[in-house]
């Protein structure tokens, strides 16, 4: 019977992880160093929503493809916990169709539509906090989320979006050049591999909060974005 009970005993044992093992898994102990810098080099594939109402037949904005690259800086308060300042030079782009009816002077019925594709360039900053976690020897999983702020530097093919309006007591329809605002604020979501304590693996989410076009008002900026990189 004692012999049993200390195999049993010897067989809980193995399977149970030991209490170093579980602090490994969550190192709470002090950072090695405070501050570090990471470079990070990537694609993403964006989605630019335009207001709804405007082209109430047709109104399709693809998935387009660009890439981004940027630095971040690494502020280091536990082995297990860190702020990541940064910033990204990136492209971002998509194809658009949008189509309505409508009644011209004439009083019949009539179609306009807009069709091309969408290109722009951008800054953005995030600033997101970083919770790490050991799940192997060498290999870090982490865990991003936080604010970022983004600024536009270029913007190319929405002076071919035209939007129809109705003028005051009906007498007509006009038009305007859609417009994009500059400036988009939204949140950064995403996880990553590190692999011998240097080599990076991730996705993020960007969700934009701020409405994308400053004419018609509306729309909502979204993006993925794959990246590698190298933690120095």
């Amino acid at each position: 019977m004692k012999k049993i009970i200390f195999v049993i005993a010897v067989l809980v044992a193995s399977l149970c992880p030991s209490q170093s093992k579980a602090q490994d898994f969550f190192d709470t102990s002090d950072a090695a160093s405070f501050f570090s810098f990471s470079g990070r080099l990537g694609f993403n594939t964006s989605n630019k929503t335009f207001p709804k109402g405007h082209f109430n037949l047709w109104n399709n904005n693809s998935w387009g493809t660009g890439f981004n690259i940027g630095v971040l800086a690494n502020l280091n308060f536990k082995e297990y916990l860190s702020l990541q300042p940064g910033i990204f030079f990136e492209s971002r782009s998509g194809d658009y169709a949008y189509l309505t009816n409508y009644l011209n002077y004439n009083a019949q019925e009539d179609t306009h539509y807009a069709m091309g594709h969408l290109r722009g360039y951008y800054i953005t900053v995030p600033v997101m906090g970083v919770v790490k976690f050991n799940i192997a020897e060498k290999i870090k999983w982490m865990v991003e989320l936080g604010p970022y702020l983004q600024f536009a530097l270029k913007h190319m093919g929405d002076n071919n979006i035209v939007v129809l309006y109705r003028q005051p007591q009906n007498l007509g329809y006009s038009q305007y050049t859609a417009q994009h605002n500059s400036v988009d604020v939204g949140l950064k979501m995403g996880t990553g591999l590190r692999f011998f304590d240097h080599y990076y693996l991730g996705v993020h989410y960007l969700a934009g909060f701020c409405k994308t076009w400053k004419q018609p008002s509306g729309g909502k900026n979204k993006s993925w974005e794959f990246s590698i990189g190298y933690d120095f």
